[in-house]
């Protein structure tokens, strides 16, 4: 028995090393791919700098621009790649290029250029996010820092049509946006309308998306309860924003206590000055109900479920651009469903900490 027990088991063995360079072949074929033009293929007319050179410090191939997922033969879902013909630091240098030689020169650091693809109700929204440094030259081989862009671009289209025209559309909206801005940099209107270029940080190095672990409590007349929040979060490109997290609730009620869990909570932010932020918090929520009166009265199954909606009006210490610690006070508002009971309605304070990482 046991001879046999081992001639099977080296025949599987035998079998799994000799079909694995198939498996990695089959592999490749889970991304697609679908290139797309960086903006249209000339020049931007009566262009007066150049980018001479630019760098691109993206931990990810050099081509790429986006990744969505879509499902193939109306099941399985396959990674779509989307990319530039080049890698994007040469279209930059392509795209942004004089021919005259009595203008100013700049170096780019490219720290972050993605587009990411969502859809609702018939629509396809392409959301651009780039964080690209500038440098001047000066003289012959000196270089100054002139500062950080932050883009966050939108652009919506009919699903129906070209998914690759959308993004070529945007690309070729940000590129001309990206040329004027330069030129306002140049003259310095950054500094005269402050608010012309909020989404550019003169003398500023870049900085990276950050990550956000939170912790909200809450407390009413008669209900209590703590929020905890995952997140990353794009360096701000807008006064007005929003970003995305995802959260799990414990709650306690004068009858229950419930946990619950939401995939796509929404922040919805205002950025008053560099220390402080006001924030919306909406949040939907699926949760499982544990009743404090099972020993004296009979609940069926259904009243298992509570379903959670509420939100929270916040303002927050948080530094423009700087990592560290989040304080936060403000009101929450709470709307509570369980099958067979009353809809609840509760107010109370919140109170949120949170560390940006």
């Amino acid at each position: 028995m046991r001879h046999y027990l081992n001639v099977f088991v080296n025949k599987f063995l035998l079998s799994i090393f000799l079909l694995f360079p198939l498996f990695g072949v089959a592999q490749k074929w889970v991304a697609d791919s679908i290139v797309v033009q960086f903006g249209k293929p000339e020049s931007i007319d009566s262009l007066s700098f150049t980018v001479s050179k630019a760098t691109d410090h993206r931990k990810i191939f050099p081509e790429f621009v986006s990744v969505f997922e879509r499902k193939k033969l109306l099941f399985f879902p396959v990674d779509q790649i989307v990319k530039t013909p080049k890698p994007l630091a040469y279209h930059f240098e392509q795209k942004f290029h004089s021919d005259s030689a009595d203008v100013s020169t700049y170096i780019t650091n490219i720290h972050n250029f993605s587009i990411k693809n969502s859809s609702s109700l018939g629509k396809r929204n392409f959301a651009l996010f780039a964080t690209i440094e500038l440098s001047e030259i000066v003289g012959d081989r000196d270089t100054s820092l002139v500062g950080t862009f932050y883009y966050e671009r939108s652009f919506l289209q009919k699903k129906k049509q070209d998914i690759s025209d959308g993004y070529e559309q945007l690309l070729e909206k940000w590129c001309q946006q990206y040329a004027a801005d330069i030129l306002l940099v140049e003259e310095n209107l950054d500094q005269k309308v402050p608010d012309l270029l909020y989404y550019f940080r003169r003398g500023e190095k870049a900085v990276n998306k950050n990550f956000y672990a939170s912790a909200d409590f809450f407390v009413g007349l008669n209900f209590w309860g703590v929020d905890g929040e995952l997140w990353f979060s794009e360096p701000e490109g807008n006064r007005i924003f929003n970003r995305n997290s995802r959260i799990i609730r414990y709650v306690n009620h004068p009858t229950f206590q419930a946990i619950a869990i939401g995939g796509n909570l929404r922040h919805w932010n205002y950025r008053i000055n560099r220390n402080w932020l006001f924030t919306n918090k909406m949040a939907m929520l699926l949760g499982v109900n544990n009743w404090k009166d099972m020993d004296t009265a009979k609940h069926k199954l259904e009243e298992i479920l509570l379903f959670n909606c509420s939100m929270t009006q916040r303002l927050n210490f948080n530094q423009l651009d700087k990592s560290g610690f989040v304080f936060g006070l403000g009101i929450m508002e709470d709307l509570h469903y369980v099958i067979y009971h009353r809809i609840g309605f509760n107010v109370g304070a919140s109170v949120s900490c949170a560390y940006k990482f």
